[in-house]
């Protein structure tokens, strides 16, 4: 498969994994609307995942080789387990008590810009070099971000709140790059290649021992989780943890050695704010937002657009870079 056909078929992948991804803000919003409990909220949805994925990796005939990598470097998958799953759904909890849906998914777009700049210091080889015209059209998709929040800003009651939200919501963006990238290269170098479904899988059970705290501190607040706090997690589960997040890092694994299309691919999670925005009007009746908003839009629009464009045009010459060094 030529790189540019694998950078189509990865942006693909990424624009599905948001629809689906999308659907952690829009539950995380109803849930805390309704009076669910946050740390219930952050620990549930992974602790579904868990068994749906074991199943799911069991039926492929690939568990015994992803519980044999987790045996070989646990502290791995704990470390990044952690951080990129446990303390980013934390906080995207949290996040939700004070801000809409869409509104957090917005401000999570910072990941875009994080996942490069995070780049010299999780890589080791030429993955490491930040691609600077991708860099540029990254701060024009998270300026159009932040030209969304003054339409929030105009509506505030609790300026405090609502910045306490937008700052949690810019420490989920900033590990969830984090601990993808950082997997990826500790299995790298420890030499084991594992698939999409694995590695979630192997993170999902490396936070465990955060989700058992969550679950303490949430039974000890409110007791035990209602009905529909555990079905609306399930259904997280199933929509963004699985096929959201295994999707997303199938994408970032086709293309995982050309840093111009993973930047990219990192890009197309701002659809989650378009479906997002879609599904609260649909469920909670959230009102279309205003001017502010429609204008960040549309410069995120065009951004992606050009990151699309400039990611096809590198793809190319990639190919005949790899073409001369064989």
């Amino acid at each position: 498969m030529t790189e540019q056909r694998k950078a189509l078929k990865a942006i693909a992948w990424g624009m599905a994994a948001s629809l689906f991804l999308s659907s952690t803000f829009i539950i995380n919003s109803i849930i805390s609307g309704a009076g669910g409990y946050w740390a219930w909220t952050a620990a549930l949805r992974s602790l579904f995942l868990i068994p749906i994925l074991g199943i799911v990796v069991l039926l492929a005939g690939q568990l015994k080789s992803t519980i044999a990598a987790i045996k070989q470097a646990p502290l791995v998958f704990i470390k990044w387990g952690i951080i990129g799953f446990g303390c980013l759904y934390t906080l995207l909890a949290v996040a939700s008590l004070w801000s809409p849906g869409w509104m957090v998914a917005a401000t999570f777009q910072v990941n875009i810009l994080a996942g490069m700049l995070l780049a010299p210091l999780i890589y080791p080889d030429e993955r490491r070099r930040i691609p600077k015209k991708s860099l540029l059209l990254s701060v024009v998709i998270v300026a159009g971000v932040f030209v969304m929040q003054f339409d929030r800003l105009t509506q505030l009651h609790s300026l405090g709140n609502t910045l306490l939200s937008l700052i949690m919501v810019v420490l989920g963006a900033i590990v969830w790059p984090l601990g993808n990238r950082r997997l990826m290269v500790d299995l790298e170098h420890k030499g084991l290649y594992l698939n999409a479904l694995q590695r979630v899988l192997g993170m999902s059970v490396g936070c465990l021992p955060l989700l058992l705290v969550l679950a303490v501190i949430g039974y000890a607040n409110s007791g035990a989780p209602s009905l529909v706090l555990c079905t609306s997690s399930l259904l997280s589960a199933i929509f963004s943890g699985f096929l959201g997040g295994v999707g997303f890092y199938q994408a970032t694994q086709i293309v995982s050695k050309n840093t111009v299309a993973l930047a990219a691919i990192e890009a197309t999670q701002v659809f989650e704010i378009f479906f997002t925005l879609m599904g609260e009007m649909l469920l909670k009746g959230t009102r279309f937002p205003g001017f502010y908003a429609q204008a960040g839009f549309g410069v995120i629009l065009l951004g992606i657009s050009i990151h699309f464009w400039n990611a096809w045009n590198h793809s190319r010459k990639f190919q005949h870079t790899l073409t001369l060094s064989i």
